[in-house]
């Protein structure tokens, strides 16, 4: 026998197809606050999401460093590293990308949630519809962009205006 406690879900007025639809198909957010207020939602057996305040690559060269909300600090090697994340990443704060120019196009089909608040590119050359993707919270205060350029998909350059309007709450632009 093991110790393993199983948790039991309460009985429910909807089918339990319709609960697990609603699991699967839940945004984060959605289903990050489900299981905060719901009781029907709570029987994961871990957050099914790698939660970090920080992200930075290039920062010893060739290595990724992902830093928890708790204060942990986890590295990995490579430009292939972020495959040994099992998870999907939430970034809450900061995203620091340089070195390597296509590094963006790496990580961003591991976020399920950009948060930050802090977004750094160096030598970084992206398409717009990416920066949209890192920038959609609208929490971005702080942008540090050095020589780095956004395009769109048919290789022409962002104008400023519409980088501008992507963070609306942005303070600092560098």
């Amino acid at each position: 026998m093991s110790n393993q406690q199983f948790i039991h879900i309460p009985s429910s007025d909807f089918p339990s197809d319709i609960l697990k639809w609603m699991k699967i198909n839940a945004n984060p957010k959605m289903l990050f606050t489900l299981m905060k207020c719901c009781k029907y939602f709570q029987d994961f057996p871990e957050f099914p999401y790698f939660v970090v305040k920080e992200v930075q690559y290039g920062f010893k060269r060739d290595n990724w460093l992902f830093q928890t909300l708790d204060g942990k600090v986890y590295f990995y090697e490579g430009t292939q590293g972020i495959e040994n994340i099992g998870k999907k990443l939430w970034i809450t704060e900061i995203l620091v990308l340089s070195a390597f120019p296509k590094i963006v196009s790496c990580i961003i089909p591991k976020i399920a949630v950009c948060d930050i608040k802090s977004l750094s590119l160096q030598f970084q050359n992206l398409a717009f519809n990416e920066f949209k993707y890192l920038t959609a919270s609208g929490n971005v205060i702080d942008i540090f962009l050095r020589e780095s350029t956004i395009k769109y998909e048919n290789d022409e350059q962002v104008f400023i205006d519409l980088i501008f309007k992507c963070v609306p709450n942005v303070e600092t632009f560098k």
